[in-house]
């Protein structure tokens, strides 16, 4: 399966049908947890798993008990001003209930409000473990002040079951998957018609996220993160992003990559984009050969009753025959992020092994069987010496055939 007809003119929304489906499932979650109420926290986290029950984002938190309305809290009145306005007259907003105010008292007055203090509180937010927020996103100000208001409350680490809740997605969502990966698949074509020797990296920066942003999404942190040159093995966002400075210029013979995260709807899709520009070194086509023979294992082994690890095992054995290392994990699921492949596969091979402590192979993180409606971002990366490739796009369980929804960025590009 290929890329859909839905066109970049088309900008799906999510219904109310969607926020009873969301609000339907998370009580069925909360009732077969023996939960008496959940906290969602989304904050600045890069999930914003509060979106996900309240189809906006407030840096906020929602309190969702086992019945009843949910109520939604945030930290200051300029988050929701925006209700008020005459162009958003037609816009129904999930939640009616908003607070504003410190989380953690007002955390505190909520589960008092609702007579559930001496009660089992379930928690999204404390041990996320998505990228960047491996020891959750929670502020440690935050929860001292609600276990010291709360201490008969039993609380309960919830966001593993919360995230495999919200993997599977519903037609709606998968609209705005496949939305998100057009506006991706529109970048990551203007990235290979901007690169060419002399150009600015900031200049292809720019020219990426404004296809982002001019389709009405946005690009989750890291934002956008790119490598330019040969030998740049460095997976981050560009140097100049915080330091300041002139950005780098692409020279004959460099690799320019990048990692795309186009978020429409508040669902996220990933590409990685390589392009490499003549006269290109050989090892790059041997690395590009390496990742595509990954993509295609990952495709034969994305199906509903596959386990999710063993997919990532597929897609890591190409690598480890063709004795290379990655840097960056084979596959993960997105929206949210709680299925990993190993991260760092033949580390030990690594240049940075010697420059760098504590430098080792990340475990494998969750695992779960398959289902048809899984979004996976699909990227794998070959790695020798300072060289590296890495391609991919969002590809989709389904019944049959994963649909792939990206073709530009599954392979090395070359231009002159």
């Amino acid at each position: 399966m290929t890329i859909s007809n839905m066109t970049l003119d088309s900008y799906p929304i999510l219904t109310l049908a969607e926020r009873e489906r969301r609000w339907s499932r998370t009580r069925k979650l909360i009732e077969e947890s023996q939960l008496d109420a959940l906290i969602v926290f989304g904050l600045k986290g890069r999930e914003r798993y509060e979106g996900y029950l309240s189809n906006e984002s407030i840096d906020g938190v929602v309190v969702f008990p086992a019945s009843g309305e949910p109520i939604y809290l945030t930290w200051t009145h300029h988050r929701v001003s925006r209700r008020l306005t005459e162009t958003m007259r037609d816009v129904t907003f999930w939640i009616d209930d908003v607070r504003v105010g410190l989380f953690g008292p007002l955390l505190v007055n909520v589960i008092t409000e609702l007579k559930l203090q001496e009660s089992r509180v379930g928690v999204v937010g404390l041990d996320s473990k998505a990228p960047s927020e491996m020891e959750g996103l929670i502020a440690y100000r935050t929860w001292e002040a609600v276990l010291k208001g709360l201490p008969s409350v039993e609380f309960v680490e919830m966001t593993v079951p919360f995230s495999m809740m919200m993997l599977v997605k519903s037609e709606e969502e998968l609209a705005l998957i496949r939305f998100a990966s057009l506006i991706g698949e529109k970048a990551c074509q203007v990235m290979l018609d901007v690169t060419r020797p002399g150009v600015r990296e900031a200049d292809i920066f720019a020219a990426v996220m404004e296809v982002i942003h001019s389709h009405s999404a946005v690009s989750v942190a890291p934002h956008l993160i790119m490598s330019v040159g040969a030998d740049d093995v460095g997976w981050a966002p560009p140097y100049w992003n915080y330091a300041g400075g002139r950005s780098r210029l692409v020279r004959p013979g460099d690799l320019v990559q990048a990692e795309i995260f186009p978020c429409y709807g508040g669902v996220e899709t990933q590409m990685q984009m390589s392009v490499a520009v003549e006269p290109v070194p050989s090892i790059l086509h041997e690395l590009n050969d390496v990742a595509r023979r990954s993509y295609e294992a990952g495709l034969s082994m994305a199906k509903p009753g596959v386990r999710f690890q063993a997919l990532a095992e597929a897609m890591a054995e190409p690598v480890r025959q063709a004795g290379c290392w990655t840097l960056t994990p084979m596959v993960h699921s997105v929206t949210p992020v709680c299925l990993v492949g190993h991260i760092g596969i033949n580390i030990d091979q690594a240049p940075i092994i010697s420059g760098y402590r504590g430098v080792r192979t990340l475990p494998p993180l969750n695992d779960r069987v398959l289902e048809a409606g899984i979004p996976i971002a699909f990227e794998p990366n070959a790695c020798r010496g300072l060289h590296r490739v890495n391609i991919g796009g969002t590809v989709v369980v389904q019944d049959g055939a994963p649909l792939e929804l990206n073709r530009i960025p599954v392979h090395m590009h070359v231009v002159r």
